[in-house]
C-alpha cells in the first residue's frame, strides 16, 4: 500500500522547486472550476486543498477527502477550517455520503488507483442528476517513466481509454481538453529518455536538482498557456474532462 503522506511531501518539494506541468494544468483546471455553479461540491483526492480552498472562496459548500492525513491537516491549516471545508482522511472506495453532490472534482487521482473504473463509477454514484464532474489524468502511456512510478502512478492514459472509463461509468456528456503541447510533451519525452537518474535523485532527496529545467520552462509559461487555449488534440501530456451525469 502506498504511503500517501510521503507522496504528498515529495510532491510539495517538487512543486516548490517549480513544476511547469502543475502550472499549466492549474490554469486549465482553474478555468474549468470557475465555470461551476456553487453548490454541494466534493473534492475527491483533495491533496493539500488548493482546489477545495479555491471553490470555497467561490461560494461552494465543500467536502474534501484524501488518503493522506498530512495533506488533510495541511488543508485545514492553510485556511480550509476557517472556510468551513469538511475535510477528512478517506479514500474513494471507503467514502460514503447520504447527500448527493452538485459537483465533484478529482484532479490527478485515478492514475493512483489500481481499480480506476470502479473508482470513477463510485464518483458517478455520488453525483446528483445533471451534476458535473471535473476530472484530470496524465496522458500518453508511452511517456510513462521513472517519475510516474515514484509518484505512485499505475498508468498514463490514451485519449480513447480515458474517455471510455468516463462513458462506461455512465456519464452522458464528456468533454476532454488536452494540455501541454508541444513544450511539455518534449520535456516529458526528454525526461523519460535521458533524465531518469536525475529525476530519481530529485524525488528521493530533499534537493531540487531539476530546478534549472523548471526555471527555463517558467520563462515560456505565457507561450505554453497561449498554445493550450487552442486545445490542439495532438501530443498533449494531460487531460482535463468535464463530465455531466
Amino acid at each position: 500500500m502506498k504511503n500517501y503522506d510521503d507522496l504528498h511531501k515529495l510532491w510539495s518539494r517538487a512543486h516548490t522547486a517549480g513544476s511547469p506541468i502543475k502550472f499549466t494544468r492549474n490554469a486549465v483546471v482553474s478555468a474549468s472550476l470557475d465555470r461551476l455553479s456553487p453548490g454541494l461540491t466534493l473534492d475527491a483526492g483533495c491533496g493539500t486543498g488548493e482546489y477545495s480552498i479555491f471553490l470555497a472562496n467561490k461560494g461552494h459548500n465543500v467536502t474534501a477527502f484524501d488518503p493522506s492525513s498530512f495533506a488533510v491537516r495541511t488543508l485545514s491549516e492553510n485556511g480550509g477550517a476557517k472556510l468551513g471545508i469538511e475535510a477528512q482522511t478517506n479514500t474513494i472506495d471507503d467514502f460514503h455520503s447520504i447527500e448527493k453532490f452538485n459537483n465533484i472534482v478529482s484532479i490527478e487521482v485515478i492514475e493512483h488507483i489500481k481499480q480506476d473504473q470502479a473508482a470513477v463509477r463510485k464518483l458517478y454514484s455520488l453525483l446528483q442528476e445533471r451534476g458535473t464532474m471535473i476530472i484530470s489524468a496524465p496522458a500518453k502511456a508511452f511517456l510513462y517513466s521513472e517519475a510516474d512510478r515514484i509518484s505512485g502512478h499505475f498508468r498514463r492514459y490514451s485519449g480513447s481509454g480515458f474517455r471510455k472509463i468516463l462513458i462506461n461509468a455512465g456519464f452522458s456528456e464528456v468533454k476532454i481538453k488536452n494540455y501541454g503541447f508541444p513544450l511539455l510533451f518534449i520535456y516529458l519525452l526528454m525526461r523519460k529518455l535521458f533524465l531518469s537518474k536525475i529525476i530519481t535523485r530529485h524525488f528521493s532527496k530533499k534537493e531540487t536538482l531539476d530546478r534549472g529545467m523548471s526555471t527555463i520552462l517558467s520563462g515560456l509559461y505565457p507561450f505554453m498557456l497561449a498554445v493550450d487555449r487552442l486545445n490542439i488534440p495532438f501530443l498533449g501530456i494531460g487531460y482535463v474532462a468535464i463530465c455531466r451525469k
